[in-house]
């Protein structure tokens, strides 16, 4: 089992149950997604060599396909393949503020994945290149505005693809969904997001759509109102179907599991 916490300043820690414990020190705000990968894949890694704990492995694609919690997502890339070399020093948990332990107490212990030593760039950017060689889509280390960012580089990405998806849906779809993620405005002037179907897009315009969650604090929305929406005001996109579930989706979903927004 693999624990997650965030810092103060929004980077994430993962910690396993494991004998010994491990850890991934503290990785930047927008890796939690790839810092859970690695906690899974070391763990995993390190039951071979229960109870002892070498000073160093190498980890391989092939290391994450034998990990069943990992071999349905992974990889997502199909380039830049190749061996990560991980020194496993020990070492103790982060300063994480508060009043973590009692000052008695021997501060716990961590095997504690690290780069090698000649590695060149920080910690950050070894998370980052560990977990391209090994299939993930990292995003490079960034700082406190990436998820604005982000997300509006989503948005602009969906905005050059709405062309091609009206003429899939305007052609049928196959049977399956088009959902698109719109911002509501919330009783305090925040933005909430939420899901819409859409029925209709003769117009390419606006697009008649209805509501497929229901809004948490948006005054006059509900689940299933049929809604029409500008064009211009869709975030995200995805196809899918009750039976096939999500067969093809934006970038927001990833967004979100990158900063722990969400835990895949």
């Amino acid at each position: 089992m693999i624990l997650h916490s965030q810092q103060a300043d929004g980077r994430h820690w993962f910690t396993s149950l494991d004998i010994p414990p491990l850890q991934i020190a503290p990785v930047a705000q927008n890796h939690c997604r790839v810092g859970q990968f690695l906690a899974t894949l070391v763990a995993a890694r390190l039951m071979k060599f229960h109870p002892q704990v070498p000073e160093e492995i190498t980890l391989t694609r092939a290391d994450v396909a034998a990990v069943p919690a990992l071999a349905g997502r992974y990889p997502e890339l199909k380039g830049e393949a190749g061996e990560v070399r991980v020194r496993l020093p020990v070492k103790p948990a982060p300063d994480l503020g508060g009043d973590n332990f009692d000052d008695d107490d021997d501060p716990p212990m961590f095997v504690t994945p690290m780069p090698p030593s000649e590695f060149e760039g920080g910690y950050d950017m070894w998370i980052m290149t560990a977990g391209r060689l090994l299939g993930v889509d990292a995003p490079a280390p960034t700082d406190t505005r990436g998820y604005e960012t982000a997300m509006a580089n989503a948005a602009a990405a969906l905005q050059n693809r709405l062309g091609s998806l009206r003429k899939r849906f305007l052609a049928g779809m196959n049977g399956a969904n088009l959902g698109f993620k719109i911002g509501l405005l919330t009783r305090s002037g925040a933005r909430e997001y939420v899901w819409v179907r859409a029925t209709d897009w003769k117009d390419p315009v606006n697009i008649v759509a209805v509501m497929e969650n229901q809004p948490r604090d948006c005054k006059g929305y509900k689940l299933g109102q049929t809604l029409k929406v500008s064009a211009t005001d869709l975030l995200d996109y995805c196809v899918g179907s009750e039976d096939a579930g999500v067969v093809e989706a934006g970038l927001t979903q990833r967004i979100a599991e990158d900063y722990g927004l969400v835990l895949p």
